[in-house]
């Protein structure tokens, strides 16, 4: 068996980017660790919280809740703070994510790796998958961390398949996802998605072309039920997880169904399939 260490930025972006394959992992009886770069201390303030109550310890329940839920073995804390969307104050915070130096930040994952005598590190795409500061970071950091680390795991990059969003945008299911989002008080049509997803939070696109995606792996309907239900612990973060939580089980299914990976220095070429031995 082996040991797979995911790199995420905040806590619940590891139940939309790669639950599906760490439930799948954590069943095959793979060791499953997840670490959080940052603390979340930027996200939504739940109303019971209250102006003083501890944001980062409440969204640190909530990636444990949602560990259980996936089987993950251990969680680890890198400790940056959030260093919020492009454009945001906070990026300038000299203690966010944002702002760290790439080898320090890769060297605690690094002693993270060491630790475990990782196999796997999945981190993200160079885009860190729609240009949030942080996913940015998470990808030079796992990238250096592969390289700092004893014994060099396999590197891997979650992404999502721009190609599948864009043609699922002329698909049935489609006029459903915006009937939910409709419901849950968002109303867009299909050409303000087709912008959204061709101009991510820093202008550039989305994902990433299927040509450039190494693994597609398909969630059984189980694990989807099982993802949906560990993205139901990060219910704090109305404006995203909410979102996601409102689409229709069989809508959420053809938008969270599968998981895409890259994999760097390996020529590209999408399997479907699982990268994990």
């Amino acid at each position: 068996m082996s040991t797979i260490v995911f790199l995420h930025a905040h806590p619940d972006d590891e139940t939309s980017q790669t639950a599906g394959m760490m439930a799948l992992a954590a069943r095959a009886g793979h060791r499953v660790v997840t670490v959080f770069a940052t603390d979340g201390d930027h996200g939504e303030r739940p109303e019971h919280l209250g102006p003083e109550g501890d944001l980062v310890d409440h969204r640190r329940g909530e990636a444990r809740a949602a560990a259980a839920v996936l089987g993950v073995d251990r969680i680890d804390w890198l400790g940056y703070r959030d260093s919020g969307m492009t454009g945001w104050a906070q990026n300038d915070d000299p203690l966010c994510l944002h702002r760290a130096d790439v080898d320090e930040a890769a060297a605690r994952v690094a002693r993270i790796l060491d630790r475990e005598d990782a196999d796997y590190l999945v981190g993200y795409d160079d885009h860190g998958n729609y240009g949030h500061p942080d996913h940015i970071a998470v990808h030079r950091t796992a990238r250096r961390a592969a390289q700092l680390a004893a014994r060099r795991p396999r590197l891997l990059e979650a992404t999502t398949n721009r190609d599948a969003q864009l043609a699922m945008l002329d698909s049935p299911e489609a006029a459903e996802f915006l009937r939910a989002l409709a419901s849950g008080g968002m109303e867009l049509d299909v050409e303000r998605v087709r912008a959204a997803i061709l101009t991510g939070d820093d202008g550039q696109p989305v994902g990433m072309p299927e040509s450039e995606i190494a693994w597609a792996i398909d969630l059984p309907e189980d694990v989807v039920a099982l993802k949906r239900r560990a993205m139901r612990c990060h219910a704090s973060q109305t404006s995203d997880i909410g979102m996601m939580l409102a689409l229709p089980p069989e809508v959420y299914a053809v938008a969270f169904g599968t998981e895409y990976l890259v994999e760097p220095g390996v020529e590209q070429s999408m399997r479907r399939g699982w990268p994990f031995d």
